[in-house]
């Protein structure tokens, strides 16, 4: 073998030994984490930092549609089919439409 080429297997050698092995890295961030501290799920690795952001982005975006959709049954509430029924009943419609939403109602189109 020529010099080159054990320089060549050398430096492989000392790459694979001290690169971080795939599964260790987080798929969202790149960064090295450690097999431990990451959830492993189809071929994809997330580390715990990752997922709380995440968790926290779809918290605020599940608090925006449900506010939107109270807001809609509030509306549909305190209307009838002549138009506004009571304009003081607004903020009781959007406390029966929040009752109504935490109990589970959804739109089903």
């Amino acid at each position: 073998m020529k010099a080159q080429e054990l320089d060549e297997i050398k430096d492989i050698e000392l790459r694979t030994k001290f690169e971080p092995k795939p599964r260790n890295i987080c798929s969202a961030c790149g960064k090295d984490i450690g097999f431990p501290r990451l959830i492993a799920m189809n071929n994809i690795n997330i580390c715990f930092q990752c997922l709380d952001a995440a968790k926290q982005l779809a918290d605020e975006r599940r608090k925006e549609i449900s506010k939107k959709e109270i807001e809609r049954i509030a509306h549909v509430i305190s209307t009838d089919e002549e138009g506004l029924t009571d304009i003081g009943m607004s903020t009781t419609a959007y406390m029966y439409a929040e009752r109504l939403y935490k109990a589970g109602y959804r739109k089903v189109e």
